[in-house]
């Protein structure tokens, strides 16, 4: 079944992705252009393209197209304080996200956090994920004492710039040398949510799972939920971190950045709060069924089952329940989950988006506060943006345009 589960997500993958390209008459019309323009375009502005079999035609990117077209609607190409919204980590299509054009749901099936971390951030693994672990600062267990009742968000803000001082490589900017502090703070992170004194260089969804008693298929659960949340392109808050990063700090400020805009009231915390009190209110109760029909009939907005990113139905979700359905297939929590979401689809045919999912494994394992496992997996992509920001250089100071009251 998990085969062809397999080639099935293959093929959606695959018509996806044949959805961004273009033919060279839609090419020359979201550009306006003529087909020698076209072609001039394609040698000098970077187009991509590829060859249809069996003849001379070519399909252009579309993305690279839309680009272009609004460039040149618009001479200025830098937003958001100067920030070019242009990467290289991340793509999202209709029906799948890639890092750096590897399907996100086959690294969630076999490849480690680290493994993926060490990809959004273009270096070799053994170059970061080393044996050292980052020294402690010596403030360390007094401060852990007195932070033992606060969420783990707040503990790594009071933590992460003693980490910075006490480790004086985290000022090398170099790409490698990010990246090896980028190891140490998900090493870190992973300690705060395990509610562990000190980091450990062994893989993170192991030393999560030793240290909450997970089941083996749980810490596996645990390795493909951090894979899937490491990015997902320019959120609110990856634009946070970029915007500091472009200012030379190094990724332990990023991070923290990253970490206090997730804390936002117009950021996704309110989404993932609401959600998280749907699902523990459909896993708790006895008539599960009851919960979604109610709030449907009270024309009331159910959190968790849009997806503006994926019209098709969040893969990422998929991904995420299509292993739950595995290993939770005797457990009652899971099957009023899927009572819940079978009424959903026929009442709505709608399916959860990822963030449902995720804040249901939570629930289930008892794992984090404050959604700390999903900001450690999407720390490692607030890395990737921190260490490619930084490599394009700062952000120019722009001009605002004054509206208050003449002088």
């Amino acid at each position: 079944m998990f085969k062809s589960e397999s080639r099935a997500g293959k093929e959606v993958a695959d018509s996806t992705v044949a959805d961004e390209y273009v033919t060279a008459k839609q090419a020359m019309q979201i550009l306006n252009v003529n087909a020698q323009t076209l072609y001039a375009y394609v040698s000098r502005k970077g187009i991509r393209s590829r060859p249809v079999p069996g003849t001379r035609q070519r399909l252009y990117w579309k993305s690279d197209l839309e680009q272009i077209g609004r460039k040149r609607k618009s001479s200025n190409a830098v937003t958001h304080a100067g920030l070019v919204h242009e990467s290289g980590i991340t793509l999202i299509t209709n029906g799948a996200h890639f890092y750096r054009g590897r399907k996100a749901a086959d690294l969630a099936r076999d490849a480690s956090f680290e493994a993926v971390a060490a990809l959004l951030w273009d270096v070799d693994e053994k170059d970061c994920f080393d044996d050292t672990v980052s020294r402690t600062p010596a403030v360390w267990p007094s401060l852990n004492k007195l932070l033992a009742n606060e969420s783990d968000v707040n503990r790594a803000t009071a933590l992460f710039p003693l980490l910075e001082e006490a480790n004086p490589k985290a000022y090398d900017l170099s790409r490698v040398g990010m990246a090896r502090t980028g190891a140490h703070i998900l090493r870190w992170l992973a300690a705060l949510t395990a509610g562990a004194n000190k980091p450990s260089n062994e893989p993170i969804h192991l030393f999560l799972a030793r240290h909450l008693k997970l089941r083996p298929a749980e810490a596996e659960l645990v390795r493909r939920m951090l894979v899937l949340s490491a990015d997902h392109g320019f959120d609110a808050c990856t634009l946070t971190v970029r915007e500091i990063a472009s200012t030379g700090v190094t990724p332990w400020r990023a991070v923290i950045s990253g970490l206090s805009a997730a804390l936002g009231r117009k950021s996704r915390r309110a989404d993932f709060n609401a959600i998280s009190f749907l699902v523990s209110e459909i896993v708790n109760s006895a008539d599960p069924v009851g919960v979604i029909v109610r709030r449907l009939r009270d024309s009331e907005h159910l959190p968790g089952f849009d997806s503006a990113a994926y019209p098709l139905g969040d893969p990422r979700g998929r991904v995420l329940l299509s292993f739950c359905e595995e290993i939770f297939a005797d457990d009652l929590a899971f099957k009023r989950l899927q009572s819940a979401l079978q009424t959903m689809r026929e009442a709505k045919h709608l399916e959860p988006n990822y963030a449902f999912v995720c804040l249901f494994v939570t629930e289930k394992l008892k794992i984090g506060t404050d959604h700390s496992v999903f900001h450690l997996g999407r720390a490692a992509g607030w890395i990737a943006h921190a260490i490619e920001q930084y490599q394009i250089g700062e952000a120019t100071r722009l001009k605002g345009l004054y509206k208050g009251p003449l002088p």
